[in-house]
């Protein structure tokens, strides 16, 4: 198993998946882009083609307008993120943007899925579509 690591981002090579563990606040966005071109790195470099993210010990303080701004980064630079699929595990206080951006990015035909429980997004991440 391979690991990446920087203090506010782990991403580590599983046997179906990359998984992420996040912990802290994002509140700026360069930071919530410098973490998504690290993943978008990691995705390049493995080759899989399903990420769980885990981000229930994360607290995204950022309006809906850095939400949008993130999806138009994945649209135009970080294209790779279009062919994964994502399962981001959140927590309560963040579900309202988590699942602003999850609605937009689906929009947009990213196939990422919000949840706030560990084992349902797995067993949607590794379901046979």
């Amino acid at each position: 198993m391979r690991n990446f690591f920087n203090k506010t981002i782990k991403i580590s090579e599983e046997k179906y998946y990359l998984k992420v563990v996040s912990e802290g606040d994002r509140s700026d966005f360069g930071v919530v882009l410098r973490n998504a071109e690290k993943i978008h790195n990691a995705i390049q470099s493995s080759k899989k083609e399903l990420i769980l993210l885990d981000y229930t010990k994360t607290i995204f303080k950022m309006p809906h307008n850095e939400a949008f701004n993130l999806l138009k980064v994945f649209e135009l630079k970080l294209t790779d993120f279009r062919k994964v699929k994502m399962a981001i595990i959140i927590n309560a206080r963040t579900e309202e943007i988590g699942s602003f951006w999850a609605s937009i990015c689906q929009k947009r035909g990213f196939d990422f899925k919000i949840f706030q429980d560990t084992e349902e997004a797995e067993s949607w991440l590794l379901a046979k579509d």
